[in-house]
């Protein structure tokens, strides 16, 4: 009972780097400075009055922070009692116990976890963007410098992955694992489209325009796959219809009246966000029975239906899990078994720019790792700002490499080019 509060406890104090001023990392800095053995130690973001002004609203005086890129008078300041902010990601990635990476950029996120890697810092990612693409060669750094890489309890992977550790330790077969999509589904929504909804609701438009379009929900479900080895059914996933009491009867097998071709896959919903949910079956009339008495569903599968996730809100619990315990809430044990790859929103001409998550261009959809390499398929997190068409694509078209010219000097492609692909 009350096992990682008093694990932290023995532990002492954990100092957090936070690196990005959206939602989640001006949330998790006001929550943070409110509880014990937790330092937020640094903010890191590309606009410092930004950072300043989070630092304010989150209770801080103006004397308990120092402005400041030279990581040595950071460190001087830190030995001081200040918090730093600051614009150089790096300072957030190498002088804390972990740093929480809220950036939703692929390249940028991959910068930060190698310096961290490399600085004997943890990694507590709500960057799933980053590491559906290249997470499981960057966890496999992490093993190695004996650094804990891991996703976020509270964002859908992380809460997904909490339902299917249940279900397994009481020793159900875990069948279907998804989310309730937040948003409607608009494959060829752009940021223009979605500039006022965005305004009104406090988010960036390209955030809001990967949301819209699936993407965000493609790259939650590929870290799933890549912590499970669970994979898509088809291409981009089916979409089902449901409510919380009839999941596991609108979302089952072709052959039962549904529209899966098998279990063992990812899937999402209308309807039910924004929860998360887990099918299983207990493969005991014994079993099914009780699950039936306690009114879960009738046998032969059941549905676990999480109402919510807290996203920044519970990212605490994974720090905790990550420094005192060196364990991952959610990580890409199995390797790379999906991708996310990219679709063409519009027909794109050569030697346009080719905007990537939440831009103009594409949209991502998750397919299944073993088809992206056969087809040579392009994986919409490693399309950086200096992409390129390399010959015009059709509308719809599934992009391959020989259809961009990519950017060779950024982390994230030249990451995914060691994890292979």
């Amino acid at each position: 009972m009350f096992y990682l509060q008093n694990r932290l406890k023995e532990y002492g104090n954990i100092s957090v780097g936070i690196i990005g001023c959206g939602i989640m990392g001006s949330s998790l800095l006001t929550q943070l400075k409110g509880l014990q053995n937790f330092t937020p130690l640094i903010l890191s973001s590309r606009r410092i009055e930004k950072v300043k002004n989070t630092f304010i609203s989150a209770g801080f005086t103006e004397d308990e922070f120092l402005v400041t890129d030279d990581i040595e008078v950071a460190r001087e300041a830190i030995k001081n009692g200040k918090s730093i902010a600051t614009t150089d990601n790096m300072i957030a990635a190498e002088l804390p116990d972990v740093v929480v990476d809220c950036t939703g950029d692929t390249n940028a996120g991959c910068e930060v976890t190698l310096r961290a890697i490399e600085s004997n810092t943890h990694i507590v990612s709500l960057n799933v963007e980053m590491d559906a693409t290249v997470g499981p060669y960057l966890k496999s750094l992490a093993d190695e410098a004996g650094v804990v890489y891991t996703g976020s309890a509270g964002d859908e992977p992380g809460a997904i992955i909490e339902l299917y550790e249940f279900l397994n330790t009481m020793g159900f077969e875990v069948l279907v694992l998804g989310k309730g999509k937040n948003n409607k589904l608009d494959r060829s929504a752009t940021p223009e489209d979605l500039s006022e909804e965005a305004i009104n609701r406090g988010l960036n438009p390209r955030m809001l325009t990967s949301f819209v379009d699936g993407t965000n929900t493609m790259t939650e479900l590929n870290a799933v796959c890549n912590a499970t080895g669970f994979v898509p059914d088809i291409r981009g996933c089916h979409s089902f219809t449901t409510t919380p009491k009839t999941i596991a009867q609108d979302i089952d097998l072709e052959s039962r009246g549904s529209k899966l071709n098998s279990y063992g896959t990812v899937d999402f919903s209308m309807g039910i966000a924004p929860g998360v949910f887990a099918i299983a079956k207990a493969n005991s009339e014994i079993i099914d029975n009780e699950m039936e008495y306690l009114s879960v569903g009738k046998r032969p599968n059941f549905a676990i239906y999480r109402p919510y996730h807290l996203t920044s809100l519970e990212t605490p619990i994974s720090i905790i899990r990550a420094v005192v315990l060196k364990d991952s809430t959610i990580a890409p044990y199995k390797g790379s078994v999906a991708e996310t790859i990219a679709i063409a929103k519009k027909d794109l001409k050569k030697g346009e720019k080719l905007e990537g998550i939440g831009g103009n261009s594409v949209y991502g959809v998750l397919e299944k790792a073993e088809i992206q390499r056969r087809e040579n398929l392009l994986p919409i997190g490693i399309i950086t700002e200096k992409t390129k068409l390399a010959r015009d694509v059709e509308i719809g078209k599934a992009l391959t490499y020989e259809d961009v010219i990519l950017d060779e000097e950024a982390s994230i492609v030249k990451i995914r080019r060691l994890q292979g692909n």
